[in-house]
């Protein structure tokens, strides 16, 4: 650190000694890796100057900015701990042992990158998980050193992907800011922090988000190479790639004020914008693994700062992945439903690695509550129950319950047969999942992110109005001989990281990293996320996260202030003539029951509740996001928000 003039390297006891002094205390930040090589160094050696500290990394309302808080919590800072990675990477190796030497150097690339990197610069051939797991600097993750060092070099192209990135070893560090003072940096850390406009970059993501894994035939010969995931070729041909929307715009929170990015020197002047290193995805399943197993699986972050993650992890979900809206209309004895759905994201959705699903919940009850039409339906181990067959084709229209709109890549072999196993994986033998806006047939590179399946003959699907590129689908619903009228529907858009079908596989293989898995898997919360939902009574719409656009004009639910809120928030709402029982209700995000905040008969007017992040026994919740709900009788309006605590 720099005082009066002198300079004194900040040790983690200086640091702790510091912290003491000034009253604050960071939980775990012990727990970090401090070793270094000759090109990486541990996440601990960069939180010492970039955590929160008297003014520095904290925004204008005091909120903690540090870097390593907001990472360490992350898929990227768990990428080598993950545990249904390694016990996938056990199982392909056990289907292709004579490969192991090839699997493994592959698949730490990316999820084990210091370490592998580290073991090539020195002369290795490559890299194995053994390796690893004896290197506390390589369990690190995508960490600090690893991302910053990044050049830029080929990026944005095949020489780049799948792994490709390019570490140099002359210890440059760079970030998005011109106007920076190295020395401090240089002689604390020996990097020397420079500006990088490609660390801003889509491109630079791109180096470990496209990926191709080779495939072999029966005869086990590498035979070829397959698109496991594309999502920086979705994004391109989408129409984010030309609005200066790139993968940090989303996955990295933007804090439009001036940031003190460093606690040492004190002199250091401020930046802006700030980025979190929040790396916002959709897996809210393994984080939460990794949350509930921190001894077994060695994490750093503490229970509340996963909390934080998944929380941000859900919001991201519900707010910005997808729009579902519904139509109905009757014919003869015939209820059709209009299921129309949007993706926002700029990437498809689902996108990544092919284990993840969507799908439509469409349920159908009388008045009584007797269900006469349920489509989707699952338990609460994310499994779709009356599906008619192993593989669910893609549907323009569904008339039967065993018919399922399920959104999904699913990988073939070179005999077109189902697989789960990656380097089996030769082809896609259905690729739905909702494209973005703008993605169209004759984009370059087409071929590697197509739709593949029924889904590239339906004319309503990524099509509206005959012009391709929409980014929507619509679905159409056919439920016949239906004799009551007064029916209540519910639609839902469902979001699953991991098949059940791909864990059985997986669970069907007999290694250590599996048995180790295992465990937790079965203790793991597998129900699905409910992205979207939408009701229809007597004709009424009302979609989650929005007011009813057919309610009556004089009764509205208003969106919560503050939100996200920590402590206490305000619920404004109003009841217009006729509707004076009202109740306005808190559900989780699974849709179970929280509290009831009013149950009562009220005069026309306009009303505030307010909700301090208790249950009906008075006991606090957990972090995470939650719909409050505003009955008056047939018409029912959500809103959505997010409690931090």
């Amino acid at each position: 650190m720099w005082h009066f003039g002198i300079q004194a390297k900040i040790t983690p006891s200086l640091f702790s000694i510091l912290l003491a002094m000034s009253g604050i205390v960071l939980a775990q930040s012990t727990g970090l890796p401090t070793s270094e090589s000759s090109l990486f160094s541990g996440s601990a050696n960069c939180a010492w100057c970039h955590s929160s500290l008297s003014n520095a990394l904290t925004d204008s309302k005091g909120n903690d900015l540090s870097i390593d808080t907001d990472w360490r919590s992350t898929m990227m800072a768990n990428s080598g701990k993950d545990p249904l990675w390694l016990a996938k990477v056990e199982s392909e190796v056990l289907e292709n042992p004579a490969l192991q030497a090839v699997i493994e150097d592959k698949c730490t690339t990316c999820h084990i990158p210091m370490g592998r990197t580290q073991a090539v610069y020195e002369g290795a051939s490559g890299y194995t998980l053994a390796a690893a797991s004896a290197d506390e600097l390589a369990m690190d993750g995508v960490s600090c050193t690893l991302c910053h060092q990044i050049q830029d070099e080929n990026l944005g192209t095949d020489d780049s992907y799948s792994g490709k990135y390019v570490i140099a070893d002359s210890r440059q560090i760079f970030g998005p800011y011109k106007n920076i003072s190295p020395m401090p940096m240089f002689n604390q850390t020996g990097y020397t922090p420079q500006f990088g406009e490609h660390i801003g970059s889509s491109e630079m993501c791109a180096t470990c988000h496209t990926l191709f894994t080779p495939f072999i035939d029966d005869e086990g010969q590498i035979a070829g190479t397959f698109p496991e995931q594309t999502p920086f070729l979705e994004w391109e041909n989408s129409i984010f790639s030309t609005q200066d929307k790139e993968c940090q715009s989303c996955h990295m929170q933007r804090i439009d004020e001036a940031v003190t990015i460093s606690n040492s020197p004190p002199w250091v002047g401020t930046q802006s914008p700030f980025w979190r290193h929040t790396f916002v995805g959709a897996n809210t399943f393994v984080q939460g693994i990794l949350r509930d197993n921190p001894n077994d699986i060695f994490v750093t972050a503490t229970t509340a700062q996963f909390d934080s993650t998944i929380a941000r992890t859900q919001s991201m979900l519900l707010e910005q992945t997808a729009k579902l809206t519904v139509e109905s209309a009757w014919e003869d004895e015939t209820l059709l439903l209009t299921v129309s759905l949007e993706n926002l994201t700029g990437h498809k959705f689902p996108t990544g690695i092919p284990i993840r699903r969507a799908w439509l919940h469409v349920q159908v009850q009388t008045e009584n509550g007797e269900t006469v039409f349920e489509s989707g339906e699952y338990d609460t181990n994310g499994r779709i129950l009356n599906l008619s067959s192993d593989f669910e084709a893609h549907h323009g229209v569904i008339n039967s319950a065993n018919q399922v709109q399920i959104y999904e890549a699913v990988m073939a072999d070179v005999n077109d047969e189902i697989t789960y196993t990656l380097l089996r994986a030769a082809k896609y033998k259905k690729d739905n999942r909702l494209p973005p806006k703008g993605f169209v047939s004759t984009a370059e590179r087409y071929d590697d992110m197509a739709i593949v399946g029924e889904a590239a003959k339906d004319p309503s699907f990524n099509y509206n109005d005959g012009k391709e590129g929409s980014g929507t689908d619509t679905v159409r619903y056919e439920i016949r001989d239906l004799s009551e009228k007064e029916l209540k529907v519910e639609v839902e858009l469902v979001y699953q990281t991991v098949k059940p079908a791909f864990i059985d596989d997986l669970l069907s293989h007999e290694s250590a990293a599996v048995d180790r898995f295992t465990a937790p898997y079965e203790n793991a919360n597998k129900m699905p996320v409910v992205i979207q939902s939408a009701e229809l009574e007597h004709g009424e719409s009302t979609r989650v996260g929005e007011t009813a656009n057919k309610a009556p004009e004089n009764f509205a639910l208003q969106q919560n202030y503050p939100n996200p809120f920590n402590g206490e928030t305000i619920i404004p709402f109003s009841v217009g003539e006729g509707m004076n029982y009202v109740e306005l209700q808190i559900f989780d995000i699974a849709g179970q029951f929280v509290k009831t905040l009013i149950k009562n008969e009220l005069n026309p007017g306009e009303y505030t509740a307010k909700w301090n992040g208790s249950n009906e026994r008075g006991e606090s919740v957990s972090t995470g996001v939650y719909i409050y709900t505003l009955r008056s009788e047939n018409i029912i309006l959500n809103r959505k928000f997010l409690y931090l605590k």
